[in-house]
């Protein structure tokens, strides 16, 4: 159990690169398309916009529901341990997850971050079964592209921490 401990940032790393990656492959959209910024944590509830941007990011996460997102990516890092250990590192990896809590911070991400127009084309996109298909092989290219990001990450400490 040390050794989860002493990987957890890199567990972290590779939950977030999941994450950015799954935004990544996204239809062609710019946030705020040239409007002023929010500030970050200001959800801007007077804003007119804020309700069909609410409900939009909520039909988000039913396309794209975080704990599936979280889940994958814990079962891809579980794949970079050892076989007798794999079982105990998932279940202890999703008790540390909230993921209500996490939920409730994307769907504030999506508000704060897309306009209506980006949200409503992330949705469509999402709703068609092309993008539905894409979502689900999401995990076999983690599978073949995470365990390389990790060995990569850890020779890179291994050469920091040794000057060379």
């Amino acid at each position: 159990m040390t050794r989860f401990f002493h990987r957890l940032p890199l567990v972290f790393f590779g939950i977030a690169s999941l994450v950015f990656a799954m935004t990544a492959i996204t239809p062609n959209v710019s946030a705020q398309d040239g409007k002023q910024e929010e500030s970050p944590g200001d959800a801007v509830a007077s804003d007119p916009t804020y309700d069909e941007r609410l409900a939009l990011a909520k039909r988000m996460h039913e396309l794209r529901p975080v704990r599936d997102q979280v889940d994958g990516a814990i079962a891809q890092y579980a794949q970079t341990r050892p076989q007798n250990e794999r079982d105990s590192f998932r279940i202890a990896m999703r008790n540390v997850f909230n993921i209500k809590a996490l939920e409730k911070i994307s769907e504030d991400a999506y508000v704060e971050t897309f306009t209506v127009e980006e949200l409503r084309a992330m949705v469509g996109y999402y709703s068609m079964p092309e993008a539905q298909s894409a979502s689900e092989k999401f995990g076999d290219y983690a599978a073949i592209i995470y365990p390389e990001i990790v060995r990569m990450l850890d020779r890179a400490a291994i050469r920091l921490k040794t000057g060379q």
